[in-house]
C-alpha cells in the first residue's frame, strides 16, 4: 500500500491510530492487530461528482441510510472518486464548495468507523472520447489535432490494426455530440468501456 493510500486512510477521520508494521508490512492498529479493510467503490462520475446526500436511492446516494446499511453489512471502507472534472470546472478555477463537500462526506463515514481512500478517478481520460477524469479543455488542448495510438508506429501498424479492429477513430462509432461536442454518454455506454482504451 502507498503511503498516499495510508495517509488517505488515516485522514479518514476515524479515532484508531493505523500504521504500518514494516516486519509484516500490513496495516495494524494501535494495539499492533491486523486492520483489514472490506468496502465499497463509490465513483459518480457525472456532474455534480459526488453523491446524493438526499433520499435513499439504489444508485445515486451515500446518504445516512447507505452508510448505515454499509456498517451493519461489516463494511469499514469506501474507495470515494473526487473527479478533476468537479474540482476545476474551469482552466485555474477551482470548486471549493465541491471539495468541502467531500470532505463533509468523509467526516461523515468516518464518524460511522469507515475509512476512505480519496480516488482521483479517471477512466479513458476524458469526457471527449467517452470518459472522465481530465477536464474537457484540458484534453482537448492536449488531444488536438496529433492524437494516435502509438504515435511514429502508427503508420507501420496501421495494417496490423485494421485486422483486429484497433486504434479506431472515435467518430467511427456514429455517435450523437452533446453541446460540449462530447460523445453523448448514453451512446457511449453501449459498449464496454475499455474498448475506448484502443482509440488514437
Amino acid at each position: 500500500m502507498s503511503n498516499f493510500t495510508l495517509k488517505a486512510l488515516i485522514a479518514a477521520g476515524v479515532a484508531s491510530k493505523i500504521a504500518v508494521d514494516p516486519a509484516t508490512r500490513q496495516l495494524v492498529d494501535e494495539y499492533g492487530r491486523s486492520v483489514l479493510f472490506h468496502g465499497v467503490n463509490v465513483v459518480y462520475k457525472i456532474d455534480p461528482y459526488i453523491p446524493s446526500q438526499g433520499a435513499f436511492d439504489i444508485d445515486d446516494s451515500l446518504n445516512d441510510e447507505d452508510i448505515h446499511n454499509l456498517v451493519s453489512w461489516g463494511m469499514n471502507f469506501v474507495r470515494l472518486g473526487v473527479m478533476w472534472e468537479g474540482v476545476e470546472r474551469q482552466p485555474g478555477v477551482y470548486d471549493f464548495k465541491y471539495l468541502s463537500k467531500v470532505n463533509e462526506l468523509i467526516t461523515k463515514m468516518g464518524k460511522a468507523g469507515i475509512y476512505t481512500m480519496v480516488d482521483a478517478h479517471q477512466d479513458v481520460f476524458a469526457r471527449s472520447i467517452c470518459g472522465e477524469g481530465v477536464p474537457d479543455f484540458y484534453a482537448k488542448e492536449a488531444i488536438g489535432d496529433h492524437a494516435s495510438c502509438l504515435g511514429p508506429l502508427d503508420a507501420y501498424l496501421q495494417p496490423w490494426y485494421d485486422k483486429i479492429n484497433w486504434c479506431g477513430n472515435m467518430d467511427s462509432y456514429g455517435y450523437a455530440k452533446d453541446e460540449n461536442g462530447d460523445f453523448v454518454i448514453s451512446d457511449c455506454q453501449k459498449i464496454n468501456f475499455a474498448t475506448y482504451y484502443t482509440s488514437p
